[in-house]
């Protein structure tokens, strides 16, 4: 889209990937353009390994047996806050974590001086592509045939794309459904027609309270007090203090406490607004 049918002259197809798209401009520059493209496949190669990453203690523990402390991917770390500590693999000899502020320290200094390394060379030499060096890191020979090695980079950077967009996936089912991926899979395959991203029983299992309010119709009068007055559902939003406003009481549908610019403050005004808000709505479905 937005594109004019065109393909920018800065895009000459050197990269592994370029399909001619950038209707922002962002790789214009060619120094820029260089450090997007090693940003993109530093970070292609990292969500290609964590959604592996994610996926395969929740598959071994549900279809192998595999014991694990926690298999889920986005509950696991909190096994740090526990009594006993976090044990690498299940194994006290290994990486034995009881501070996730050391962990954190111990992340940074390491990943950092190890990028710092590669960045400036390391081991590789100084003739040695820094993204793909070859050589003793590829000890099968994959790229020793050039149009190989060509056709290997345009699949590796197209499953890396794909992979962050996983991860992204991951994010949002975790938000929403308190699951892993795993499962979610395994729910949706058992009763596709009611587990799925438009139900709205599954969607409100683990979601705040702004999620939830998909999940309002139906439901009996004696149960509205989550939609309407001072117990109801409530999203505070940004710059809100943790607090709502007075004038906010729930009398009127979809009120979730939240106006940190004051503009319900006056009663008439407010009403004005529901109204015009109300009217547009209708329009606009």
């Amino acid at each position: 889209p937005f594109s004019e049918r065109s393909t920018p002259a800065y895009l000459t197809g050197e990269y592994p990937g370029d399909y001619g798209w950038d209707t922002a401009g962002l790789g214009a520059d060619p120094t820029t353009l260089e450090r997007y493209r090693e940003a993109e496949l530093i970070h292609a190669r990292w969500a290609m390994l964590g959604t592996l990453g994610c996926l395969t203690p929740e598959l071994l523990a549900k279809y192998a047996g595999v014991q694990f402390g926690e298999p889920v991917w986005f509950k696991a770390g909190a096994q740090i806050f526990s009594e006993g500590g976090l044990d690498y693999l299940g194994s006290s000899n290994l990486v034995h974590a009881q501070s996730i502020l050391a962990i954190l320290a111990c992340q940074v200094v390491l990943m950092g001086a190890v990028e710092a390394y590669r960045v400036n060379g390391g081991p590789l030499g100084e003739d040695l592509d820094l993204l793909h060096p070859g050589e003793a890191f590829d000890p099968l020979g994959l790229a020793d045939d050039p149009d190989t090695f060509a056709e290997l980079k345009v699949k590796e950077i197209k499953n890396g794309r794909l992979a962050m967009f996983s991860m992204f996936g991951y994010y949002v089912q975790a938000i929403v459904t308190g699951e892993g991926p795993v499962e979610n899979w395994a729910s949706h395959i058992a009763d596709p027609f009611a587990v799925n991203g438009l139900t709205s029983a599954y969607v409100t299992q683990f979601a705040p309270s702004p999620v939830a309010m998909f999940a309002a119709s139906g439901r009996k009068a004696a149960e509205l007090s989550a939609w309407y007055g001072p117990d109801r559902n409530k999203w505070l939003g940004p710059f809100s203090d943790a607090s709502t406003p007075d004038y906010l009481t729930g009398e009127y549908p979809g009120d979730y406490g939240w106006d940190t610019a004051g503009l319900a403050a006056d009663p008439t005004t407010f009403a004005a607004y529901r109204e015009a808000e109300l009217i547009h709505a209708r329009w606009a479905m």
